[in-house]
């Protein structure tokens, strides 16, 4: 017997042969393929599902943790917040209060002849204000006279009040001032 073999078929009908040949291996091979992947996909399903249930888990442990600190830190930075708040509040306020040093120091700078001032007693009012207490000893009535008309000179005082009866001696008269008013100069 001979190996090759005579071919009758036309050349058009050959190659439609040969094509319809090669279109089946590459329909088999497409099926065997597809297969391949179906039963890849069907054995790593398992493995997909538990991966999904332990991130889904490790996520709400995670969401849970990270609440529980941030409501903790969230409180402790509220109450920073609210102490910042506080003081800053206190300190605008405090910008705005008179200053014993500098109504002290205001007060002693006006010329007093004949006036030694012994004490001073300062109080901050709630409205702003405040007011101020001044004794001494005034050599004669003109000089606390005198000094009594320069403290109500004084821009940041507003009243000035001193007893008439500080008049009653005429020499080494002891007196008490009350000063009122913003003291911020």
């Amino acid at each position: 017997m001979m190996t090759e073999l005579t071919n009758l078929l036309s050349e058009g009908r050959v190659r439609a042969l040969r094509r319809l040949y090669l279109l089946r291996v590459a329909v088999v091979a497409l099926m065997l393929l597809a297969g391949v992947i179906l039963v890849h996909g069907v054995l790593l399903l398992p493995s997909f599902l538990y991966l999904h249930a332990a991130v889904k888990e490790k996520t709400s442990v995670f969401e849970a943790l990270t609440a529980a600190v941030d409501s903790e830190e969230q409180l402790q930075i509220r109450a920073r917040v609210d102490t910042l708040a506080g003081d800053a509040t206190y300190l605008g306020r405090l910008a705005q209060t008179p200053k014993a040093s500098a109504a002290v120091f205001a007060v002693t700078k006006l010329p007093r002849p004949g006036i030694v001032l012994t004490g001073f007693s300062f109080a901050p009012g709630s409205d702003g204000g405040a007011s101020m207490n001044l004794t001494g000893t005034a050599a004669t009535r003109e000089s606390l006279r005198a000094y009594e008309d320069t403290l109500k000179d004084v821009p940041f005082v507003t009243s000035v009040n001193l007893p008439i009866s500080a008049y009653a001696k005429e020499r080494a008269i002891d007196f008490t001032v009350t000063l009122t008013g913003p003291f911020l100069p």
